[in-house]
């Protein structure tokens, strides 16, 4: 078995693996599929191909895929965003390979402590994630349902742009500890990223609210009110720390429905955050 980089001619190939891994699995479990075709997850795949700070690599025997693993640093803690092996070739080490080859190139880049998120039913990978380093550090519900439209009068959302980023930078540090300065900046040159002002000062804001964006701030009014004010959520979902209690409660009565448990695995867990978060899927 050859590890190699992603080519863009292998993106078609990663994308239906992907789709495939990630539809049994789930299948299985009776949960719905994070993608409706092998067509979204290599539109997902090529988008991470072109980004800034990401990296990929797929499993080779014989010219054929078995599987790939595609890792962030868009920040200073590594991300391991997607891993997913194709169903013909699991239970034979691809997949620990994968990652073991994704978590060593990460640390030689700088990010010795990493992150991933699992999905809460896929026991399998929890014992993986976790045999390789990595604690469960928080439970995350993926919830969605019909945009929210609450008013909060003493709060102001709006789309961000370049000179918000050194506040967005500065709230992420004093909330986790770290910021995500590439994340923010290119999700506000792609238009997705928004912030919430009180007072006149940027106290939250979102990379986008769904699967793949994160959001911090000072409160959780501060979050509640970009929750609220986004039009929809992007793929499955948000992710909103279950622990929480405040936050999850008020997406319930808002009408948001969990979708699935999800956990938050980091190989160096900071301990409590000075403010609010929710995480975006791709770490």
């Amino acid at each position: 078995m050859e590890l190699r980089p992603v080519q863009m001619k292998d993106i078609q190939t990663c994308g239906k693996v992907m789709y495939e891994a990630f539809r049994d699995i789930s299948r299985r479990h009776n949960f719905p599929p994070d993608f409706p075709d092998a067509g979204a997850a290599e539109g997902l795949l090529s988008d991470l191909l072109h980004a800034p700070a990401f990296d990929a690599f797929v499993a080779e025997r014989e010219g054929r895929i078995l599987g790939s693993i595609f890792v962030s640093r868009r920040s200073q803690v590594g991300g391991i965003s997607v891993l997913t092996i194709d169903p013909k070739a699991q239970n034979c080490g691809v997949g620990r390979r994968l990652l073991q080859h994704g978590m060593e190139f990460l640390a030689t880049q700088g990010h010795r402590r990493q992150q991933i998120i699992q999905v809460g039913y896929h026991n399998r990978s929890l014992c993986l994630y976790a045999k390789s380093g990595f604690i469960a550090s928080e439970l995350l519900s993926n919830m969605t349902g019909r945009p929210i439209k609450v008013n909060f009068p003493s709060r102001t959302v709006r789309r961000a742009s370049e000179s918000d980023a050194r506040a967005c930078n500065a709230l992420c540090r004093k909330v986790q500890g770290f910021d995500r300065e590439h994340e923010v900046a290119y999700a506000i040159a792609r238009g997705t990223a928004a912030v919430v002002e009180s007072n006149e000062r940027i106290t939250g804001y979102t990379t986008g609210v769904g699967f793949v964006g994160h959001g911090v701030g000072e409160t959780n009014e501060d979050l509640k009110a970009l929750i609220a004010s986004a039009d929809g959520f992007t793929g499955p979902g948000i992710l909103i720390p279950t622990g929480n209690g405040e936050l999850f409660r008020w997406c319930l009565e808002n009408g948001l429905r969990v979708v699935q448990q999800m956990t938050l695995m980091d190989t160096q867990p900071s301990g409590p955050t000075n403010g609010v978060y929710w995480p975006a899927i791709l770490s």
